[in-house]
């Protein structure tokens, strides 16, 4: 199995209203929010969201979708159920022209800084991979923090599926990260995450 693309295989994707004033794909998925996005063709977006693979791309007025199912004899664009995870994923139900209305009103630096970055919105990220993403964000920069999180997942996370030569992983449960076992690996990834992680385990004792 390959990556899609909008154009290569059309009858896989579905779509949901968005136009690019409501999310730039570029701005948020590169923005040091999330680190499990790549830009695998032009303009096309592959991660990890809910263990399922994703690849995502748009248009001015629409955001379009494909999932990657571990099952090769289920292959068929995302289900309204699927969508739905993608629409909570970006809470596209938030209104953000109106939220970049008021802020211009209130702040003049805001004002001047929204015209060059529309469609930049918080994702509504898993609490576990979010909270161990930002463990691994001390003293770092994005594209350390990538590849740390990216080693953790080959390390400790399910495999999903895997696209040409890439191989995806879902973000670890936290059984996987509490496990004492996985504090080897964990200190092979970076000893600042070791050290985070031991702090999580006692939490969990």
């Amino acid at each position: 199995m390959g990556h899609r693309t909008l154009a290569s295989s059309p009858g896989l994707w579905a779509s949901l209203p968005c136009p690019r004033s409501e999310l730039r794909l570029d701005l948020v998925l590169s923005s040091g929010q999330s680190f499990r996005w790549r830009e695998q063709s032009p303009a096309h977006w592959t991660g990890v969201l809910a263990n399922q693979v994703w690849t995502l791309t748009q248009t001015e007025e629409q955001l379009y979708c494909t999932v990657y199912r571990g099952d090769k004899a289920w292959v068929g664009r995302p289900t309204p159920q699927e969508l739905k995870t993608v629409h909570q994923y970006f809470q596209l139900d938030v209104s953000l022209p109106q939220l970049y209305h008021h802020w211009s009103s209130v702040d003049p630096h805001f004002q001047e800084v929204a015209q060059k970055f529309q469609g930049v919105r918080l994702l509504q990220q898993d609490p576990v991979e979010c909270l161990f993403s930002f463990i691994c964000s001390s003293n770092n920069n994005i594209a350390r923090i990538t590849g740390m999180v990216e080693r953790l997942c080959q390390a400790l996370g399910p495999r999903l599926v895997q696209l040409d030569d890439v191989t995806y992983h879902g973000f670890p449960s936290l059984q996987a990260l509490a496990d004492r076992e996985c504090e080897r690996t964990l200190e092979r990834i970076t000893g600042k995450f070791l050290q985070g992680s031991k702090r999580f385990q006692s939490l969990l004792q």
